[in-house]
């Protein structure tokens, strides 16, 4: 038996909790209320849209429609990554699309060996694995592209230091890539060593309300764990490697027009 279906006003009710971080930000005078109202009316709004288009999409369960909305949200998160990084989607779009492709390729290859092939493909499968994932992703890389390239725009003194010392330019931004890649997965890992303990995760909550059992539900949490942190690492690195490639120019400086601000 699936989760009970929560009544339309029963939900509107329970969202008056809302009311008491609207009370906390008017008590610290934080400016913050306008900005968490539109986030909830965008959230409501989203996921009532996704839902429909969602439920005509498990419908169909078309291979190809699939693969064409995961492609529909890796451009969405490419364009969030950009903008919440300070940097310019013309310059990033391709390179970080092509990272978080190459990262998903791997991971759900990887799901053939675990899970049924047919299933891989099932929006049922593949929209909610991939959905989980980019949501990653998108977080990994815009903490790892925003601590690279400001790194670089700060401080490019040592950068130009490990040129001028005969290091390659790869070399040279190593130490930059690895600070980045740190801050990026170091939440990641102390999420992974406190499931279970601190907090239930949602896919294992989600299978457990679905009517599968507990044992299951932490199967699955383990998959999409070891997945998500997979694509995560990778996905960082990748999009930090092939957004390097034409960002400087010839005298090994960032080029002009990189940054929003």
């Amino acid at each position: 038996m699936g989760a009970r279906a929560i009544e339309p006003f029963s939900l509107a009710a329970f969202s008056l909790l809302l009311l008491i971080p609207v009370a906390v930000f008017l008590f610290l005078r934080i400016p913050r209320i306008r900005a968490m109202a539109i986030a909830f009316i965008r959230m409501v709004v989203q996921l009532v849209l996704v839902g429909l288009y969602l439920e005509t999409i498990f419908r169909l369960n078309r291979p190809l429609i699939n693969l064409a909305w995961i492609l529909v949200m890796v451009a969405v998160a490419c364009a969030a990554v950009t903008n919440q990084s300070g940097l310019r989607l013309k310059h990033f779009f391709s390179p970080l699309g092509a990272a978080c492709l190459l990262s998903l390729a791997v991971v759900f290859g990887a799901f053939f060996a675990v899970l049924e092939p047919g299933k891989v493909f099932s929006a049922r499968y593949l929209i909610p694995l991939g959905g989980m994932i980019l949501g990653n992703i998108l977080r990994s890389n815009v903490i790892c592209l925003d601590r690279y390239f400001h790194g670089l725009r700060k401080r490019p003194e040592e950068f130009i230091t490990h040129l001028s010392l005969g290091a390659t330019h790869w070399e040279a931004r190593k130490p930059f890539m690895a600070e980045s890649l740190k801050a990026a997965v170091s939440p990641q890992i102390a999420t992974v060593a406190t499931m279970g303990l601190v907090s239930l995760p949602g896919m294992m909550t989600g299978q457990i309300l679905g009517g599968n059992s507990p044992s299951v539900a932490i199967q699955y949490q383990i998959l999409i764990m070891v997945a998500i942190f997979t694509t995560a690492t990778l996905s960082a690195f990748l999009g930090m490697a092939f957004a390097s490639r034409n960002a400087f120019d010839s005298f090994q400086r960032l080029r002009r027009g990189l940054f929003r601000i």
